[in-house]
């Protein structure tokens, strides 16, 4: 990158020095100059071409190392985020806490579709990770043996199939700037982690109407 910003230094700084000349360039050639610019726009596109190639200096390069390097990072981010979920169970109360989450901060119709059909996909994923822990465990609890090797790689791959499904909706939030936000998405994880995610009611103990006269 230095390289490229240093090269297109020297153009820009050639190009200061030969403006105040252009004004001896000959009739005939501004003339020439301006009748190239009366053809017709594929001939002066392909004309271009070599010039433009020229001129960029290795920018596209550039940016296209930059645009893997940020997609490289959003997903060791996300590998990382997602280290401490070891169950099914956990993962899909994250994911729909997630989902709502980015849901409240986008409510544009294009990003909420993105975001359902990504979620879509993960239920699915989380679905066929769950028939697959339930099918090994009913085997191995008939046959009151432990899980084969190969029932141990199907679950380990059933799952991380659907951690990788997460990982895309995790990537939606950080490239829409929320990993800023990394401290609530923690807390969205330790919700899931958690045993009250599981065994805690939905709703408060409601009282009742001679509850009030008791705790007097």
């Amino acid at each position: 990158m230095l390289l490229v910003l240093a090269l297109m230094g020297g153009v820009a700084a050639g190009a200061v020095v030969l403006l105040p000349h252009a004004a001896r360039i000959p009739p005939v050639i501004a003339g020439a100059a301006t009748g190239a610019t009366a053809l017709p726009r594929r001939k002066q596109d392909e004309a271009a071409q070599p010039y433009i190639k020229f001129m960029t200096l290795g920018i596209a390069l550039v940016r296209e190392r930059l645009v893997q390097r940020v997609h490289l990072d959003a997903c060791d981010w996300s590998d990382r985020f997602l280290r401490g979920i070891e169950a099914s169970a956990q993962l899909r109360v994250f994911v729909h806490d997630l989902r709502l989450y980015l849901l409240e901060r986008h409510p544009l119709a294009a990003e909420t579709k993105i975001i359902n059909a990504i979620y879509t996909d993960v239920e699915t994923a989380i679905d066929v990770a769950l028939d697959v822990q339930t099918g090994i465990d009913e085997a191995c609890r008939q046959g009151e043996r432990e899980p084969t090797d190969e029932e141990l790689i199907a679950r380990r791959q059933a799952f991380a199939t659907a951690l990788a499904q997460c990982g895309h909706l995790l990537r939606f939030a950080y490239a829409h700037g929320h990993r800023s936000e990394n401290e609530e998405l923690k807390t969205l994880r330790a919700k899931a982690m958690s045993n009250d995610a599981f065994h805690s009611p939905a709703l408060p103990p409601q009282r009742r109407w001679f509850d009030r006269w008791l705790t007097r």
